[in-house]
C-alpha cells in the first residue's frame, strides 16, 4: 500500500468525534507499528508502558510476546481516544464500539472503517493487513535488516517475513542494467 494513500486516509477522518479519535488512533497504531488487526483490537491498557514509551503484546496468532516502540504520535492519538473519545467503560480494552452497549472492537469492524475512509477517497478495498505488509516493506527500503523486520513484525522465523515484504521496485531499477546504448535489432553502428 503506498505511502501517500495510508497520508491521505489519515488525514480525512474527521477526530473531532468518538468514532474518529477510535479510528485514527487504531489505523495509526497499524501504520506505524505494523500490528495484526486483532491485535490492535485486543490491546489492553495493561499493555501500554506510558512510562517507558512501549507496547507489550501476547500475539493472538502466535501466542508470542512482543514488544513494540511507543512512538509519541501513536501515543498521542491513542490517549486523545482514551481522555476524549473512548465510552465509560469497565472493560481492560482500550477500543471500544461507539454504540451502547460498549464492547471490545472486532477485526471486521476495524476492516469496514478503513475501507470507509479509502471508499470516500475513490480507492479500492484493501484489508488493514495491507499496513504490516506496507510497515515491512517501508522497513525494508529504509535498508533496515530483514531479521529486525521479523522481529519487529513478531515473527519466529524470517522466512515468515518475506511473504510481508512486496517487491522493491525502487531498488531494484538501480541494480539493472542499463540497455539504452545497445543498438536495436537490424541495425550497426
Amino acid at each position: 500500500m503506498p505511502i501517500d494513500e495510508i497520508a491521505a486516509v489519515l488525514s480525512i477522518i474527521d477526530r473531532n468525534t468518538p468514532t474518529g479519535k477510535r479510528d485514527f488512533a487504531m489505523i495509526l497504531l497499524a501504520t506505524v507499528t505494523g500490528l495484526r488487526c486483532v491485535d490492535i483490537c485486543k490491546l489492553t491498557f495493561s499493555d501500554i508502558d506510558w512510562i517507558n514509551g512501549e507496547l507489550r503484546i501476547k500475539q493472538s496468532k502466535t501466542g508470542n510476546y512482543l514488544a513494540l516502540p511507543l512512538t509519541s504520535d501513536v501515543g498521542d492519538a491513542v490517549k486523545d481516544y482514551i481522555l476524549n473519545g473512548r465510552p465509560d467503560s469497565k472493560l481492560n480494552t482500550v477500543f471500544l464500539s461507539v454504540k451502547s452497549p460498549h464492547v471490545v472492537i472486532q477485526s471486521h469492524v476495524l476492516n469496514n472503517q478503513f475501507n470507509h475512509y479509502r471508499s470516500s477517497l475513490g480507492l479500492p478495498t484493501c484489508p488493514v493487513h495491507g499496513l504490516r505488509r506496507a510497515v515491512g516493506t517501508n522497513m525494508v527500503i529504509a535498508g533496515i535488516p530483514v531479521s529486525t523486520v521479523a522481529q519487529v513484525l513478531g515473527h519466529t522465523h524470517i522466512a515468515s517475513t518475506k511473504q510481508y515484504i512486496s517487491l522493491d521496485s525502487v531498488h531494484l531499477k538501480q541494480c539493472a542494467l542499463d540497455f539504452s546504448r545497445l543498438p536495436e535489432r537490424g541495425t550497426t553502428k
